[in-house]
């Protein structure tokens, strides 16, 4: 990102690190008294497990910006700066909805502003790369659907600041709470034709978003073609063991390599859930029924797609990817989410005496992960910072 003093640009390098604000520490540097430095608590990590518990979603942030000025005369292209985010949240994924007819105001710190209020620096920011994709998130573990799927919620906030492969992914990926709830609902039912009707009207529903996630990886594909393959294999790297992956993959940037493990993460979770809606349909029952139903099926939908072995493909692809984006990210947090679904998905497959060497580098995977977090937290605290807004 790109900002304007005057005659002169800075590119701003935006960073969020999950802290116990709490036990933030902070000494002023005089004798300008504005300036701080930050004493952070050891890192812990991002717990996203879903708690199904009727807990509104929660996330506060400190934003700072680190002290360094632009000299007016300045012609040298000086190191990038940093606006920082410290936040903290739960995971849960409720929402408090007043009545249709209250006069009372939203107690949601976040969303009672309105879209509106996140269109300029360092609001857009942090709905855009701090709240909007942990508040996906806990919607997606928790399934439950989220206000964001409100079309103004998609819209509004971008209106000065363009959009990114991710932002155009999470738009399709707010549906899938909702999707996942539905579907939750009809699991409960007992086995009837109507079940199975319920079930083949959500594939509907399923086939229209997976048909937006199609789109947008062919438009991932398209730019690709101009500038190059989003991802390659990468070379072995000595000295470390990549079994039971044959080969890792390297990315053109590190957002396209978090945008793919984006993208496969929630395909897992949705082509689970498909699964399991087919599954449904294929409940023995009246058997004219289940004839009807399924010569229903949507056109195109082929089930094998969504076998435990495809889904199993996805997975690996993910830890594929999580070395190149743990070496280039400078947040952590971002991989917090997607290794806890592959990690769910793996201990499920154990209990089929399957993935038990995938588990095992998913161990160690989570002990170099936890090491780059103390980099990132050692590293911020070399800085000097100016705190200039609060969210939550």
């Amino acid at each position: 990102m790109v900002l304007y003093s005057g005659s002169n640009s800075r590119r701003v390098r935006i960073i969020a690190q999950h802290a116990d604000l709490d036990s933030i520490e902070r000494t002023s540097w005089p004798p300008l008294a504005q300036e701080i430095s930050l004493s952070l608590p050891e890192p812990q990590a991002l717990d996203v497990t879903p708690t199904f518990v009727e807990e509104n979603f929660d996330l506060k942030s400190l934003c700072f910006v680190d002290s360094v000025e632009i000299p007016d005369n300045s012609t040298v292209d000086l190191e990038d700066s940093v606006c920082l985010f410290l936040y903290q949240q739960n995971s849960s994924t409720m929402y408090n909805e007043p009545p249709w007819n209250a006069t009372s105001t939203l107690t949601d710190a976040i969303r009672e502003p309105g879209p509106a209020a996140y269109q300029t620096f360092p609001a857009h920011q942090f709905f855009a790369r701090v709240y909007r994709p942990s508040a996906i998130w806990a919607a997606l573990l928790n399934r439950q659907p989220t206000f964001l799927c409100n079309p103004e919620w998609t819209v509004v906030p971008w209106a000065h600041y363009p959009r990114t492969p991710l932002d155009d992914l999470l738009d399709i990926v707010v549906l899938l709470p909702s999707i996942f709830s539905r579907a939750d609902e009809i699991i409960m039912l007992e086995a009837s034709s109507e079940r199975q009707s319920r079930a083949r009207d959500l594939l509907d529903n399923c086939v229209n978003i997976e048909a937006q996630f199609n789109i947008w990886l062919s438009v991932i594909r398209q730019d690709s073609r101009t500038s190059g393959a989003p991802y390659w294999v990468a070379e072995s790297r000595e000295g470390r063991s990549n079994l039971p992956f044959d080969v890792l993959l390297n990315f053109a940037s590190p957002l396209l390599c978090l945008v793919h493990i984006y993208y496969w993460t929630f395909l897992i979770s949705f082509h689970q859930c498909i699964y399991t809606l087919l599954d449904v349909i294929r409940e023995p029952g009246d058997e004219e029924s289940n004839q009807e139903i399924e010569l229903e099926l949507p056109a195109g939908l082929d089930p094998r797609k969504y076998q435990p072995a495809e889904t199993r493909m996805l997975a690996a692809l993910v830890c594929r990817s999580l070395d190149f984006a743990l070496r280039t990210t400078t947040q952590p947090d971002l991989l917090a989410a997607p290794v806890w679904v592959i990690r769910e998905f793996y201990n499920r497959m154990k209990e089929l005496s399957l993935c038990e060497p995938e588990s095992l580098w998913l161990d160690d995977f989570t002990t170099r992960h936890e090491a780059r977090s103390r980099e990132i937290c050692a590293w911020l605290e070399e800085k000097r910072w100016v705190g200039i807004r609060r969210f939550g």
